[in-house]
């Protein structure tokens, strides 16, 4: 294996000139986890019959800033991610870690989304100054410079078993392809702007702007301590597009993968067996059954 290139720039948090590091915009955790827990490869949904090495990296932060983030990676992921995963926790208390954690994942999606929307002149231009605002005041939160994030908003949906769900098309798997995606990027609808994640099911979801009529019902992470329960749990968002929008992504890539990826995946699930019952996408798929008998009868 060759050595990796050693690439000298501003880091995108402190803003000084150091050596900068190959940082994931979603933690690694998350993809070593899609990782051991899928059937198959993982593969990028536009293009679907190739195999991914690894989940989307940049060179964006130096050394320092780096473990700022890391530490609350750590944090989030042995407090909430793995127990929720496992299936061995459904409520989680929490403190500033997490919001810092949140407030971290979603700066470096905005961060990077800022540098392409404010080249483009058909974009928002009030969403655009609001973006910039917050960009600037989660910097300040992410550096110690303030203790808050003003007005901006964080909020939490955990994907466990869905019960129901309106205005979707059940053909298309929500279940598995809630489950078993990673992504986040920042955009707007209306005047609602925000910053979306999804972590193998558990929904991140930073608002910059929210109209009045956005519903979030035991959602919200504050900043300070509490307490975060994956059930009852509910949304009537201009959010619940991006998740449709996810649902088609992951069937077109299903309806473009060749023959010869689609044998190769037979191959492995006949290799597998009845073991794949063992597997969280078997659950999923009867999961989505479920949700499109229920949707039929009414």
């Amino acid at each position: 294996m060759g050595k990796e290139k050693i690439v000298y720039g501003q880091c995108a948090l402190c803003r000084q000139n150091k050596e900068l590091q190959l940082s994931h915009i979603v933690p690694r955790f998350v993809g070593r986890k899609m990782i051991k827990t899928a059937l198959g490869n993982i593969r990028v949904t536009n293009e679907p019959n190739k195999v991914a090495q690894d989940i989307e990296k940049h060179y964006m932060l130096c050394h320092d800033c780096e473990e700022l983030f890391s530490a609350k990676e750590r944090w989030f992921a042995s407090n909430i991610f793995n127990p929720w995963q496992d299936h061995k926790q459904r409520e989680f208390s929490y403190d500033e870690n997490l919001t810092y954690f949140i407030v971290s994942l979603s700066w470096r999606s905005l961060y990077l989304d800022l540098e392409e929307y404010s080249c483009d002149a058909t974009f928002d231009k009030e969403i655009l100054l609001t973006m910039l605002r917050a960009e600037n005041i989660m910097r300040d939160y992410l550096l110690g410079k303030r203790q808050d994030v003003s007005d901006i908003q964080n909020h939490m949906f955990f994907f466990d078993r869905i019960e129901s769900a309106s205005n979707y098309d059940f053909e298309k798997n929500p279940s598995v392809a809630m489950h078993r995606s990673i992504t986040s990027y920042s955009a707007y609808n209306g005047k609602t702007s925000f910053t979306i994640s999804n972590l193998l099911g558990i929904m991140i979801v930073t608002f910059y702007s929210m109209e009045e009529q956005e519903e979030w019902t035991n959602t919200q992470i504050l900043n300070g301590r509490g307490t975060i329960v994956a059930e009852n749990q509910g949304i009537k968002s201009v959010v619940g597009q991006e998740i449709q929008h996810w649902m088609n992504e992951a069937e077109n890539a299903k309806t473009n993968l060749s023959d010869n990826q689609k044998n190769k995946i037979l191959e492995k699930m006949k290799k597998v067996g009845n073991g794949i019952r063992d597997y969280a996408i078997f659950q999923d798929f009867i999961d989505d059954e479920i949700l499109k008998r229920n949707n039929e009868k009414k």
